[in-house]
């Protein structure tokens, strides 16, 4: 039994798709961008995943915001196949099974300040850095 566990920020939006013989399965492919543990330089590592079903669709629905942070649990599946040329390849897929955002409010403005959105709050903030306390004072 493995369980591997990952927590990043959404490389970038992704789409969700429909896949199989009748097209009725859910999927989305995704990147998350995974700071490395321990690194003595700040690194990342950008890891892509795949996500089926109503994991997929939750996903897609939940935490398709750039940016986000997310963790994943996933199991990695192993697969060889053979080329058009007759040649045995490897792939290794990591297929998600569960999720969890960890989006807070903070975050959240984050997000938005990146994406050039200023939400409500900061805009009435903004407005009010000119006035003095006698003006903020209640009469």
């Amino acid at each position: 039994m493995q369980t591997n566990i990952h927590v990043g920020r959404l490389v970038k939006e992704f789409e969700l798709q429909t896949v199989g013989e009748k097209q009725d399965i859910k999927m989305v492919r995704f990147g998350l961008a995974v700071q490395r543990y321990l690194s003595k330089k700040a690194r990342t590592d950008f890891i892509y995943y795949v996500a089926f079903g109503k994991t997929a669709e939750m996903l897609y629905q939940y935490a398709n915001k750039k940016g986000a942070p997310i963790e994943v649990q996933f199991n990695i599946q192993s697969e060889m196949y053979e080329t058009t040329e007759g040649q045995s390849q490897y792939r290794a897929t990591n297929v998600v099974t569960s999720y969890m955002p960890w989006t807070t409010k903070q975050s959240e403005k984050e997000i938005a300040k990146n994406d050039g959105i200023v939400d409500e709050y900061e805009s009435t903030l903004q407005g009010l850095n000119g006035l003095t306390d006698e003006d903020l004072e209640i009469r």
